[in-house]
């Protein structure tokens, strides 16, 4: 079952947010089957199963908090506000403009989830202004997050062409970052091979956090240890003018990974630069 490539379209809709709700409760019962054997087992069984979108609730099951609740408007607004900043679609910007003028933006099966979650209220109570102002400040928080990645990004992108240029090797290097955020790596670059130039897979992190650290999720680590020794990470100390680049490579990095448990896998891990 090939969760990761559903679109968003599937995931932030009922039939998802429905077959979450079920899936979580066949969790508790049957905690010793996997995923996958849950699936085929409520399909199975639950007469209503042909309702729900239990591929796309697979996903909401690692992006939804386990904290939150399985019934009520809580467990609407989790979702709502756990997939949109998780997915980013386009007219979520629009909510820095106001609530009225977000809830203009939205189709009708969109709409439709916010009603469900009791965000729509003409006089809201100071709880649902509280769940709009978070959305709404996150939201605010990843376009500034995302302006200073980028910036990240291309500082690293003129660095390799001047890296390259100095080795002799004519090619240049690719800003993945910005032509396909799914391929675990920002800039695709090169190292001297024996006979011809070897690929150099580059993380780029920004930081202006003292003492000097960087976040790497989980996902980025799988990349780096699926690559190796030709996965490398970039890291601009964004508070100094000029910034300054330090570069670390996986084995600098490996060390500070932490060890998964029975009770749970990490997520993200803070790593220091003075490495």
């Amino acid at each position: 079952m090939n969760a990761a490539g559903i679109p968003f379209e599937r995931i932030f809709s009922m039939p998802a947010f429905e077959g979450l709700r079920v899936l979580r409760l066949y969790m508790e019962k049957q905690p010793k089957l996997s995923i996958q054997d849950l699936v085929q087992l409520i399909e199975k069984i639950e007469p209503d199963a042909y309702s729900l979108d239990l591929h796309a609730a697979v996903r909401l099951v690692t992006l939804i908090d386990t904290s939150t609740p399985n019934d009520g408007v809580t467990f609407y607004r989790g979702c709502i506000s756990a997939v949109l900043l998780q997915h980013q679609p386009v007219w979520l910007r629009v909510l820095i403009q106001g609530r009225s003028r977000f809830l203009q933006k939205l189709g009708r099966d969109e709409y439709s989830l916010f009603r469900q979650a009791d965000l729509l209220d003409d006089e809201p109570d100071e709880i649902v202004v509280t769940w709009w102002d978070r959305v709404t400040g996150l939201v605010r928080l990843e376009g500034d997050k995302l302006k200073q990645e980028r910036r990240a990004e291309r500082l690293s992108l003129e660095s390799e062409k001047r890296r390259l240029v100095e080795l002799g090797i004519s090619l240049k290097p690719v800003w993945m970052g910005l032509e396909d955020n799914t391929a675990g790596y920002d800039i695709l670059s090169y190292d001297p091979g024996v006979s011809a130039p070897i690929n150099k897979l580059i993380e780029v992190k920004s930081t202006i956090a003292s003492p000097l650290r960087f976040i790497l999720t989980r996902g980025e680590w799988d990349k780096a240890k699926s690559v190796g020794a030709a996965y490398c990470f970039h890291i601009w100390d964004l508070q100094r003018d000029p910034p300054i680049l330090y570069v670390k490579s996986f084995d600098n990095v490996e060390p500070h990974i932490p060890a998964d448990s029975d009770k749970g896998k990490w997520k993200t891990v803070e790593i220091p630069v003075a490495i």
